[in-house]
Order: C-alpha cells, then structure tokens, then sequence
C-alpha cells in the first residue's frame, strides 16, 4: 500500500472534520473521495500531505519527510504563485525544486503546457491569469515530476472541458506507471467515472467505500423504463418479460405512458429495453417516446447522505 490511514480523527473547534477515518490507497489505484460540503474530504488530503497534523490515528506512507515530498504531487484550493513571474518560470521553479533534470524538466512541461493549451501563455505573468489559468498552472506544477502520490482536491474546478479530459487521461496515465491517486470531488459522475475506487463521506465519517459498480450493486435499485405510446395497448404481457418486475400504464397529457420496473440484470439495460419494446409491438403498440432510468452513483450519494449531489 501507498498510503494508509488508520483512525484519523480531527477536530477545528467543535467542528468534528474527521471521524475515525481508515482506508487504504495502493499503487496503481484512483481512489476518489465524495461527499457533501465540509464533509472532511480536504481535510483528509491534507492529513495525508502532512499540511496538517491529526489529532488521533495515524497515517503511513513509503516514505517520510523530503524524500515523501519529493514524490508527493499536490494541488489544493488556493495554488501559490508569484505574480510576477510568467507561468513556465513558476513551473520550473516547481520541477526542479522536485529534483527534476533541467533537460527533462524543459520537455516535461513543454508537453504539459502544450496538453493544457497553455502553451501562448506561458512567457506571461499569472498575475494576468484567470482563474481557470490558474489552477491549469498548478496541475502542471503538481503533475511535472511524475509524482508517486498525487492529492489533487477538486482539481476540475475551474476547468473547461478540453481540460477536464486531458487531466482524466493523465491520471489514468500515472496510475497505470504504479502511482497512487487520490482526489476530491463534488461530481458524482467525475467520480463514477475516474475512480477505481469511491470513498464516500458525510460530517467527517467513512460512509462507504468501494468499486462505483459494486455500491450500485449493492443499493439493489431498479431499472425503470416509462413508455409514451401512440395508443393504449394490454399491459399484462409487458409484465410477463423476462427481468421486469412490475409494470403500469396511464393516461396523461401527452399520450397513453407504460412504466415498467425491472432489477438490473448481467444482459444490460439496452438488452432489456429491446425485449419490453418489442412486447409492445407484438400487441401492435407504436413508441413515440421513451425514457430509461438506471441506478449509478448517485442513487449511492443519496442513499447515504440523504442529499442533493452537486456538481463541481
């Protein structure tokens, strides 16, 4: 394992930020942390950076002290620049104070500058950057040297969607050389899918934790399909396909509606889909409309947080 954690507590005042935290993160792996605001997801990142002590427990990495923040890649909620300097100088000054060699640096952060299209902005000031700018500038800085351990804390904030997609595949990248990942997220379907594993909080405590696809499991939700029809046909023999569970219809505003419930199963939903549509058509039914509903993550979100999930 890269990191360990093992009964973190933490308090700020009366404020319980964390509660008897445990988890592990191994190499290779993108563990995402979820939860509401103020649930403790920063603050554990921070707890594992060692920006901040904690009051109880203990955390465990492959290293202590500089050589543990030499292969340390962070980034948090205010990055540090100096305004005066261009964003390359600001980031060149990170990789070699990570011991990057200075050729190995210039290639690096050519090629990340270049990723992000930061690349014509380079030789300016930050103080001229905006804020999405910004936290491009502190991936890069976060991500030159090819850390081992990677602390990102919402690190999609601020990001236009170009840059959502390539900090996605240079995580998956890191991960695949062995590195370990952890980031914090407000997005449930960033989370869904990014991590490999999902770890979900509230008020400071481990809720869950696990693959996406085994908590969807595990909640038993159903698959619902509501179908607007052309005209109203039987819908016992909808109620006889394989897989559905339960099935209605009634007459609203915009047509006749079939809504059928049905556990999901290893054959897919489209699978399923194809089978109620076609008991349709053999009753001569005509769809003009349909809408499939599946249980993901953040049906897991609510279920233990018992809370609106947002989105960063």
């Amino acid at each position: 394992m890269v990191v360990v954690v093992r009964d973190v507590k933490k308090r700020f005042g009366s404020i319980r930020a964390l509660d008897g935290v445990t988890l592990d993160v191994g190499e290779g792996e993108i563990l995402g942390l979820l939860g509401p605001n103020g649930s403790g997801k920063s603050t554990l990142l921070k707890v594992v950076a060692r920006l901040i002590p904690p009051d109880e427990g203990s955390i465990t990495l492959p290293a202590d002290g500089r050589a543990m923040m030499l292969r340390t890649g962070m980034l948090f909620d205010h990055t540090a620049h100096w305004e005066t300097l261009t964003g390359y100088e600001n980031a060149w000054f990170f990789a070699r104070s990570y011991g990057m060699d200075p050729h190995a640096a210039r290639e690096r952060l050519e090629s990340l500058f270049a990723l992000f299209d930061l690349q014509e902005r380079w030789g300016d000031p930050v103080s001229g950057y905006s804020y999405g700018m910004r936290r491009k500038l502190g991936l890069i800085e976060a991500l030159a040297h090819e850390p081992s351990l990677i602390l990102l804390d919402e690190p999609s904030i601020g990001l236009d969607y170009r840059a959502r997609v390539t900090l996605a595949g240079l995580l998956c990248e890191a991960a695949r050389r062995g590195a370990a990942v952890i980031f914090s997220t407000n997005d449930v379907n960033e989370a869904a899918g990014l991590a490999h594993r999902v770890a979900l909080f509230d008020r400071g405590r481990l809720l869950v934790s696990g693959e996406p696809s085994a908590l969807v499991r595990s909640l038993a939700a159903k698959v619902t399909i509501d179908l607007r029809l052309k005209a109203p046909v039987d819908p016992r023999p909808i109620g006889q396909v394989p897989g559905v569970e339960g099935v209605g219809a009634d007459e609203r505003e915009d047509g006749f509606h079939v809504t059928v419930v049905a556990a999901p199963d290893e054959s897919g939903t489209s699978s399923l889909l194809a089978r109620v549509v076609h008991a349709v058509a053999a009753q001569g039914g005509v769809v003009v409309g349909a809408d499939l509903r599946v249980p993901g993550l953040p049906d897991v979100f609510l279920a233990y947080t018992e809370e609106e999930p947002g989105a960063s």
